[in-house]
């Protein structure tokens, strides 16, 4: 299974010239921050489940042999 990588809170920075609204917050990208942050922890959980479910699948194969 592959690694699960945090996204950087710089990712959705602006790297052109400063415009007229930099100074505003509308706060769009701290739900954005908050929503990733529940996916990241849903998955971890998500993830948490499968190695659980493997262990008891592998048990079980090995005791019917």
């Amino acid at each position: 299974m592959g690694k699960a990588y945090l996204v950087s809170g710089h990712a959705g920075q602006r790297s052109g010239p400063s415009s007229v609204h930099d100074d505003e917050d509308d706060g769009w990208d701290t739900e954005v921050s908050a929503e990733t942050e529940s996916l990241l922890e849903e998955n971890a959980r998500l993830r948490a489940l499968v190695v659980q479910l493997s262990r008891l699948v592998l048990k079980n194969v090995v005791e019917q042999k």
